[in-house]
């Protein structure tokens, strides 16, 4: 290499002095710079969707706190039952209630006004934390009467 680079003259070795200098700030741009932009601005694009994640995820959090800090249906003795059973028979005096195990309860309706039981819907789930599991919902004859039959259970 020494002999090769002897051989040459002045003017030669400025020439390769200067096209190597070139070739590894291309090389350097290529190899490195190139990727590190690419991964920036990928990083830069996902700002906007992890922020959505991260508020999604803080507004799930607070559900969780909230569920954990009411009482657990599980605990709930059969005067509680009893007690969900009288405040849904004011509401819906045809529906039946039973609770099919710990954290589950059934409530069937032959005939019932349908926004009276979107209000029971609701009122379970502010004051007991129960969440319709399965519903099974049929529109009868008489304008804003259903038939149900619902599954509430606790997370």
């Amino acid at each position: 290499m020494n002999a090769f680079w002897a051989q040459r003259s002045p003017g030669e070795r400025r020439t390769l002095l200067i096209g190597g200098a070139i070739a590894g700030v291309l090389l350097l741009v290529a190899l490195v710079w190139l990727p590190l932009e690419r991964s920036r601005s990928r990083m830069a694009s996902e700002i906007p969707q992890l922020a959505s994640a991260l508020a999604t995820m803080e507004r799930q959090a607070g559900e969780v706190a909230r569920v954990r800090s009411m009482p657990a249906l599980a605990n709930a003795t059969t005067g509680a039952v009893a007690d969900l059973s009288t405040s849904i028979g004011r509401a819906l005096p045809a529906a039946q209630v039973t609770m099919i195990d710990a954290k589950r309860i059934r409530l069937a309706a032959a005939d019932v006004p349908y926004g009276a039981l979107l209000e029971t819907i609701a009122a379970s789930q502010s004051s007991l934390g129960l969440r319709v599991d399965t519903a099974r919902i049929e529109a009868l004859p008489a304008a804003g009467r259903v038939r149900a039959e619902l599954v509430l259970s606790r997370p």
